[in-house]
């Protein structure tokens, strides 16, 4: 029942992940972030099978990071959303990684910005997307109440709605963890047990 998410909003994108590790019906920890940061602007979210997403996600931040030293400058937001996709693609073709990703950030090109990618290799620019069975609840609500130009704070409310119809639907329920990003850099975005 893994969950992650991500709304853009005015100037920033808000993310959301559970915290579960587990495989089938066995729960290993609950306190796993996926929520990785690439850099000081970029958020990788992950979810899959979890040898598969640490090692994926752990190539992809160093291979960022290298591009960075190298060059002088970090990649902006659509360049790391191809090179991203680029090498599942490429894999899917070798020895495919079971991993699903939203990148979410902001440079100073295009501002917010998020691309939801799957294992296959796909890759799409979204206002807002979800991976996991999470998807089979929280679209129809996010598309019923997303709207352009939107605060940090409708965000954080429409996040607690989205963590109540989870509580709702799921057997089992869950913790989360939320994270923002934006001009500012990554910030963690306080979710109170009031949602």
């Amino acid at each position: 029942m893994e969950t992650i998410l991500a709304i853009k909003l005015k100037d920033v994108v808000i993310t959301l992940s559970d915290t579960n590790a587990g495989r089938s019906i066995v729960k290993m920890k609950d306190d796993e972030d996926k929520i990785l940061v690439l850099d000081q602007h970029k958020l990788l979210l992950t979810s899959g099978e979890a040898g598969d997403r640490i090692q994926f996600c752990e190539y992809i931040s160093k291979n960022v990071s290298l591009y960075e030293l190298r060059n002088g400058y970090e990649l902006t937001m659509n360049a790391a959303a191809n090179y991203i996709r680029n090498e599942l693609a490429t894999a899917v073709r070798q020895s495919p990684y079971q991993v699903n990703l939203i990148l979410a950030g902001h440079d100073s090109h295009d501002g917010a910005s998020l691309y939801f990618m799957d294992y296959l290799g796909s890759m799409q620019k979204m206002s807002f997307t979800c991976h996991g069975y999470a998807g089979y609840f929280l679209l129809s609500l996010l598309d019923k109440h997303w709207r352009e130009g939107m605060s940090i704070d409708e965000g954080v409310q429409l996040l607690h709605m989205c963590i109540q119809e989870l509580k709702t639907r799921f057997i089992v329920n869950t913790n989360y963890i939320a994270k923002s990003v934006g001009a500012e850099g990554v910030r963690v975005v306080p979710l109170n047990s009031a949602a």
